[in-house]
């Protein structure tokens, strides 16, 4: 029996399913992640969705090729590494940019200037409802699709 990684299932799934966005969610919440993932996968542009629960664990994933995003949804406030630290990493870094949105419940002006300094195109708070949710991440992913608001 053989048995894929977590990263090579995700390619064989995009293959599977043809051209798309891949998109990578950095999110630490269970519930939040569980919520932001699912509302992606209902959005038919996307065809791939990866969860790291940090930031350590995403700049791992993109430096080691693993994904390859179009898009990251970033939350700010993680253990380990958060998404000013993760941000900064990968601005710096030599992987391929991509546009980073910053997905938050934090509503300090003084985070979306950080988020902003560092490379976000976007700063959203987390909304309410799931379908205020789904609404902002529609948003997003076509603004990605069509190259419009993107890096």
């Amino acid at each position: 029996m053989v048995t894929l990684s977590n990263a090579a299932r995700a390619r064989a799934e995009q293959s599977e399913l043809g051209p798309g966005l891949c998109v990578l969610v950095v999110e630490d919440n269970a519930a939040d992640a569980y919520l932001i993932c699912r509302a992606l996968r209902d959005q038919k542009l996307v065809t791939q969705v990866v969860h790291a629960f940090d930031g350590v664990e995403a700049l791992r994933m993109v430096e080691d090729g693993e994904v390859t995003p179009n898009l990251a949804l970033i939350d700010l406030h993680m253990p380990r590494s958060g998404g000013l630290s993760l941000m900064t990493a990968l601005t710096e870094g030599s992987a391929p940019a991509f546009p980073m949105v910053v997905l938050t419940s934090s509503t300090a002006p003084v985070d979306v200037m950080r988020s902003r300094l560092r490379g976000a195109v976007r700063v959203i708070s987390k909304p309410e409802s799931y379908f205020s949710l789904q609404t902002r991440l529609d948003r997003e992913v076509r603004r990605v699709s069509s190259g419009v608001g993107s890096r």
